[in-house]
């Protein structure tokens, strides 16, 4: 079948988020296409690619190329109803909608959905609940890149390494180099908007005093933009303001990396902190932190619920002082942080955008046929 995928977000295509960091939902995008095509489909994004070339399995050509394709099997459009009608002869048309699902029943929608006939994909069954429209849909939970596999084991046990290289088990190994012990840290990924004033002031008042030795890094593209140019947008110069003050804290502001980058990034981590909001239903990249083995500490908002295993995982808590306490049993406890993340890790828990791009096939073979 032929898949034509359709965003008008930013320039971008499947090796993007390789080289520097991509957002979460033009990283779907990438992903799945990828996806679909090693299932066998002939695969298309387009999107602002500034010209036509193949990228990871999938053709990307920009909206005015004379190479984007004028048919589809199956027509998958992220965020926009407009997008439905990029491609004028599509079998089955999906709307890709990881955000929050109010739009979807506006009236000015409704002569889209009576002409398109499309299914919806959420991200999540929070989502899902949250949609009161009646057209038909699936969940299909976000995937996650091959980089945020949890790290292999730095060392071989004497017996491993006999059988590995074919030497005697009975001579001894040396013992590995001690490791190098650092500040435990925690990492933060939120949206300046989403809870970083809450958290930092949980930091600044509550966890920095009671392990003054402890690390928190933000990584923000905005705040570090922001830093570097000496300015920034009127909503974020409070919390701006904020997390400069809490250096004194051993709060850091840094540049978020492409996916190796910050795959490294959570395993070297101690716990990923999630604020949580309403709106995040997908929680990008606090999946990928859970695959790396990174515990969590967050809030239940959201599509939390469907990403941490309370209590295995990591931690989904009511309020400010579980928070604290539980955030400062994994910095301090060595036995906590190993449970949890070795739970958070296991391979039976990853999702890879294999499994979601199975679903998706299932779910458009659901829907009637429009051309």
């Amino acid at each position: 079948m032929r898949y034509v995928l359709v965003d008008d977000s930013i320039p971008y295509d499947g090796y993007t988020s390789g080289r520097r960091p991509l957002g979460g939902a033009e990283k779907a995008v990438a992903g799945l296409a990828t996806a679909l095509q090693l299932r066998g489909h002939d695969v298309h994004v387009i999107n602002r690619s500034t010209y036509a070339h193949m990228s990871d399995g999938a053709y990307y050509t920009p909206f005015d190329d004379p190479m984007t394709p004028k048919a589809a099997d199956v027509l998958i459009a992220m965020r926009k109803p407009a997008l439905l009608g990029q491609v004028r002869a599509a079998g089955r048309r999906i709307l890709w909608a990881p955000g929050p699902p109010d739009y979807l029943t506006a009236a000015a929608n409704k002569p889209l959905w009576d002409s398109f006939r499309p299914g919806l994909m959420f991200v999540s069954h929070a989502q899902a609940r949250a949609y009161k429209g009646q057209l038909k849909y699936a969940v299909v939970a976000p995937g996650v890149r091959a980089e945020f596999a949890p790290a292999p084991p730095a060392y071989l046990t004497a017996e491993q390494s006999a059988v590995a290289y074919g030497e005697d088990p009975a001579q001894p190994t040396p013992e590995p180099p001690p490791p190098v012990v650092t500040p435990p840290h925690a990492i933060v990924t939120t949206h300046p908007l989403q809870g970083l004033t809450w958290l930092l002031d949980m930091w600044q008042l509550e966890i920095h005093p009671q392990m003054p030795n402890a690390r928190l890094a933000v990584y923000s593209a905005s705040l570090s933009k922001a830093i570097s140019a000496g300015t920034a947008p009127d909503d974020i110069v409070p919390v701006l303001h904020q997390v400069q003050e809490a250096a004194e804290q051993n709060v850091v502001v840094v540049d978020p990396l492409n996916d190796e980058g910050m795959a490294g990034v959570y395993r070297a981590g101690r716990v990923h902190l999630y604020p949580g909001n309403s709106a995040d239903f997908a929680c990008w990249t606090l999946g990928e932190s859970q695959a790396t083995g990174l515990p969590v500490v967050a809030r239940p908002m959201g599509g939390i619920e469907e990403r941490v295993v309370n209590g295995q995982t990591g931690y989904i808590v009511p309020d400010t002082s579980a928070f604290v306490n539980v955030t400062l049993e994994i910095l301090r406890n060595d036995a906590v942080h190993k449970n949890l993340s070795t739970a958070a890790g296991d391979i039976t828990r990853r999702r890879t955008w294999s499994d979601a791009a199975a679903e998706v096939d299932a779910f458009a073979a659901t829907l009637p046929a429009t051309a």
